[in-house]
């Protein structure tokens, strides 16, 4: 990007990077910087998702069914969510079966009401030849209301609704136009950022690089042409600059665009850490609203990072912790048997896998459960129902393993959690047991 000229002229923009555009429009040099943002609903956790059909009583089913196709489309467009059919999960419920297993969450709507108003104006013109043209104006006016909500599928817990309410009109000379295209219009407008409210997202945001407003023309002069250095793209260059202009200065103009190339070379952080000490030595106002907007996107940042990073399921999640605590107490040279004692469940299967891959990437040896011995002991252990510690000790002390790692699930619904028991082969005790907090969670 370095000794990237501009012309000498306004009104010119050059995408820099897929990343930020530079601007210098009306003379004012801007720049555009992608920043990520968590969706407005927490959906945190949430990895596969079933969209139920949109609530409705009456003529409103027409739109209901609208409604919840566009959301279907939008939603598969996002390719953040795995979709689970809704046959799928009405099918379980009319069996009486529990859906938290195949699902997360449940995306729920309803069509509140939909009016509609049709107003006739008599109205007329003059031809050039001035005479007067009479005519009515037929006019159609729509106005929809509806809400939608996340509902978790473990416990019930609604997230939301958010409440939208969208009107459009239409006029004719000859009839009255067609409410149901001017309703569907409706619905489109309402749900174009339907993403935003679901899932992270991408937010376009403008920095304006600010100009001194002192008299000082020894300054004034400097700014300009640390200016030019920002419009040739030489970054490095022009922060330096300005970060040395606040210090003799301490001008707030220069600390304002200091900042804007710290996060234009991604270094947000240092520009916040910049902006607080500005504050604290100035006290400017324009520092504690440039603090505030840099705090917002690192606790975005930080919300991403720790709920959304990669869509991990509440599952995965659990895994990965679950893991990470059992290596705490394996011993050395480990050689591990996983052993999970709900065989039939799909969550402790998939934890069970998680955890015996996050192991042999880290070169920690696990016992081949292809093992004839661990085949038939399993067997035996699945057949009787239960099995006691030194059970579990004789068999993994057969297979050639000093660790046995025991996987299961307590309770259901909001109180279920992921049950992780470690025992030391060589030694017949337990090291590790997990408990109840929220870090087990399923």
């Amino acid at each position: 990007m370095e000794n990237m000229r501009f012309p000498s002229i306004c009104n010119y923009n050059l995408k820099i990077t897929a990343l930020l555009v530079l601007l210098v429009t009306s003379c004012a040099t801007s720049v555009k910087i992608e920043v990520k943002r968590p969706p407005t609903l927490n959906t945190a956790g949430i990895k596969r998702i079933a969209i139920m059909p949109f609530e409705a009583t009456g003529v409103n089913k027409e739109m209901a069914q609208y409604a919840t196709a566009t959301v279907i489309s939008k939603i598969q467009a996002l390719n953040y969510f795995t979709l689970v059919a809704s046959s799928e999960i009405e099918s379980l419920r009319r069996n009486n079966q529990s859906i938290e297993n195949y699902v997360d969450a449940l995306f729920t709507g309803q069509i509140i009401r939909i009016d509609t108003k049709n107003e006739a104006y008599n109205r007329s013109y003059k031809t050039k030849d001035g005479k007067t043209v009479n005519y009515t104006d037929y006019t159609t006016n729509v106005e929809i209301e509806f809400n939608y909500s996340i509902v978790l599928a473990r416990d019930g817990r609604l997230i939301g609704p958010v409440l939208k309410n969208g009107k459009n009109s239409a006029s004719d000379r000859k009839n009255y136009p067609s409410a149901p295209p001017l309703v569907r219009t409706a619905i489109d407008d309402q749900l174009e950022y339907l993403g935003r409210d679901i899932a992270p997202y991408t937010a376009i945001e403008t920095r304006t690089f600010a100009s001194e407003k002192s008299q000082d023309k020894v300054l004034k002069a400097e700014m300009k042409n640390v200016l030019d250095q920002v419009k040739s793209g030489n970054y490095k260059t022009a922060l330096s600059a300005y970060l040395d202009i606040y210090g003799r200065y301490k001008s707030i103009s220069a600390a304002e665009n200091a900042s804007i190339l710290h996060e234009l070379l991604d270094n947000t952080l240092t520009a916040k850490t910049f902006i607080q000490q500005v504050l604290d030595e100035t006290g400017n106002p324009r520092a504690r609203d440039i603090l505030a907007r840099l705090n917002k996107i690192l606790q975005d940042q930080a919300v991403l990072d720790s709920e959304y990073s990669d869509n991990f399921s509440r599952t995965e999640r659990a895994a990965v912790f679950a893991s990470e605590e059992i290596q705490k107490v394996l011993p050395k040279d480990a050689r591990v048997w996983i052993y999970n004692n709900s065989a039939n469940n799909a969550i402790t299967s998939a934890v069970a896998d998680n955890i015996t891959s996050d192991f042999i990437k880290k070169k920690i040896s696990v016992v081949d459960r292809q093992n004839i011995k661990l085949i038939e002991a399993e067997q035996k252990i699945q057949m009787s129902g239960f099995v006691s510690d030194n059970d579990f000790i004789s068999i993994g002390n057969a297979a050639g393993a000093n660790t046995i790692v025991v996987i299961d699930i307590t309770g259901t619904g909001a109180a279920r959690r992921l049950q992780v028991r470690v025992l030391n082969v060589e030694k017949g005790v337990p090291i590790m047991q997990s408990d109840t907090s929220e870090k087990w969670r399923l």
